[in-house]
């Protein structure tokens, strides 16, 4: 074996060893999860999420989504002598705060439905509209970089509430329509972490590197020694 080819093997050993320490670094996707239970509204729930522990590695950024959802039963009724035209809609707003990690949120987050007679009906002297169930689910996400991720960080936990309030809207009816409504919800967040993860360092691989390319240099001279002698 020449020099030549040596210092060619000892240099592609060095460059897979110099490799193997630039891949140790990967992105990964961590999350932290709270659903509460159906409750009556109007609803004030609370619930806890996981901060990012820095010992797993760099935060690139966090995404904070905030969910909801409104089971509904309506029954609208006329009282009037006379038949009566009318439309009716009625929603959920759900409000959070999420202020303990500096997210401010629209207000309302987001808005669920919870009953609508889509566009005008004409309900009879003494009857009933039956307008339920419905289930609606909605949700608001951001995603937070930088020198937002700052309060995100620890070992701990952070809170984030949240509360509703009903509402209902009649065009016509001269306020003559009854409505009978049932309505129970819930609050569920989740956060989800992406960051880079940094294993720890082979340092053993470039000694190792350096050693049998020192082994392979010894080897040749030795060799090359006998030949001339």
């Amino acid at each position: 074996m020449n020099i030549k080819t040596l210092n060619k093997i000892i240099g592609s050993v060095l460059l897979t060893g110099s490799l193997a320490i630039a891949s140790s670094a990967q992105a990964t996707v961590i999350t932290s999860s709270f659903t509460n239970a159906f409750e009556v509204t109007e609803i004030n729930q609370t619930g806890s999420l996981s901060q990012f522990d820095s010992a797993l590695g760099t935060l690139n950024s966090a995404t904070l989504t905030l969910s909801g959802e409104s089971l509904s039963s309506t029954v609208l009724t006329n009282n009037a002598a006379n038949p009566a035209n009318f439309s009716f809609t009625s929603v959920l707003n759900f409000f959070f705060d999420a202020s303990s990690v500096g997210v401010t949120t629209p207000v309302p987050a987001f808005v669920t439905q919870l009953a609508s007679t889509a566009g005008f009906v004409n309900l009879g002297s003494g009857a009933s509209l039956n307008l339920g169930p419905v289930s609606d689910i909605a949700s608001y996400s951001v995603t937070l970089t930088g020198g937002d991720l700052t309060a995100f960080v620890g070992t701990g936990l952070f809170d984030t509430s949240c509360s509703t309030l009903s509402g209902s809207t009649f065009v016509g009816g001269g306020a003559n329509i009854s409505n009978d409504q049932t309505t129970s919800a819930f609050c569920s967040a989740s956060i989800s972490y992406d960051y880079t993860e940094t294993t720890a360092t082979p340092v053993s691989a470039p000694a190792s590197a350096l050693l049998f390319g020192a082994g392979l240099l010894g080897l040749a001279v030795t060799r090359r020694n006998k030949k001339t002698s």
